[in-house]
């Protein structure tokens, strides 16, 4: 306990930035340490050797493709997610913070998220409190689908893994849908409840429709099909014998392994699921090489984005001043129904 005290002490007396850059080093720290864990019996031998049988081109090929649809359509996801819920958000003017974000996942998928509060807040002057609130919406109708998913996925392929999660992601789809239809009650009887109704950060959650949920869940959807095909040629592009019903059955534990809010780009987790999700099918070197080289070529991917990024999300976001973008924007349109 002294330890952990001297620690603490010594971590808050550092300044802002070095415990950031402190809290993302733990972090990397933590998912290489997972890596190494789960390839503790990995040789460099059985490494190269599977290498040796992986169509490249294919690989990375799939990788690219499913990167970018993800970009494209998150962007056009936080357009529509903004528009419903603040001023009239055009796809153009959201792009250059959705590929910021892209680029910082390599950091954690946290401080990526970071770049749409920074874009609400300049660009539409939205509160930062209301901002980080409307993205954790996000989050929320995305956990619906998820355990959605799990649940009839479970249903129809048994005999997978994710089997074992249908009581949980029973109980956790249960639980969502009453606080979905808790917030469009409208009202609450309980203090807590009135308190937690009242507050200006938790707009979008009070604003939520069944059309909303609807819409930004089949966007959501829409991108996780082509990220289940892109798992399915990972494991081709390697040569291992892995059905596309049992990828289509762990697909909801992959998507949540890539966006782990913790991880760099899924770097940990992801090994963890694709390696344990799948040891019936293919031996765990093999398993875990190809699921390396999906992080690693992810990661290498974005370092292009943030290049480009870097420019045009300074210029048109964070150099843009909060006030005149809010007076500018006095005579808008009022937020979607």
């Amino acid at each position: 306990m002294q330890i952990w005290r001297s620690l603490n002490g010594w971590f808050r007396s550092r300044s802002a930035a070095e415990q950031v850059l402190l809290q993302n080093l733990f972090i990397w720290v933590v998912a290489i340490a997972l890596v190494i864990y789960l390839a503790r019996s990995l040789t460099i031998h059985q490494m190269i050797k599977t290498l040796e049988h992986c169509d490249l081109t294919l690989f990375v090929a799939a990788n690219l493709c499913s990167l970018v649809i993800r970009w494209l359509a998150d962007a056009y996801l936080f357009a529509r997610l903004f528009s419903f819920f603040h001023r009239r958000t055009t796809y153009r003017e959201v792009l250059p913070a959705a590929t910021a974000q892209y680029f910082l996942q390599a950091v954690n998928v946290l401080v990526a998220d970071g770049a749409m509060v920074v874009f609400l807040h300049q660009r539409k002057g939205v509160e930062w409190v209301t901002a980080g609130w409307t993205i954790a919406f996000q989050g929320f109708v995305d956990a619906i689908l998820m355990a959605a998913l799990t649940i009839i996925l479970a249903l129809l392929i048994p005999w997978s893994p994710i089997h074992l999660a249908l009581p949980y992601a029973g109980a956790a789809l249960i639980f969502f849908l009453y606080v979905a239809l808790w917030w469009m009650r409208g009202r609450s009887t309980s203090r807590p409840g009135r308190w937690l109704r009242a507050r200006r950060g938790m707009h979008a959650f009070r604003s939520a429709r069944p059309y909303h949920y609807v819409v930004l869940g089949s966007i959501r959807m829409a991108i996780y099909v082509p990220n289940v095909l892109a798992f399915y040629l990972y494991f081709l592009s390697f040569r291992l014998n892995v059905p596309f019903a049992a990828v289509l059955a762990m697909s909801p534990a992959l998507a949540f392994a890539q966006s782990a809010p913790v991880s760099p780009s899924g770097l940990g987790p992801l090994q963890a699921i694709m390696v344990d999700g799948f040891v019936r099918f293919a031996p765990r070197s093999e398993l875990l090489t190809a699921a390396l080289g999906v992080s690693i070529v992810q990661l290498l991917c974005r370092i292009p984005m943030g290049v480009g990024a870097a420019g045009t999300f300074a210029r048109k976001v964070l150099l843009d001043d909060p006030r005149k973008n809010s007076t500018s924007m006095q005579g808008a349109s009022r937020p979607q129904c």
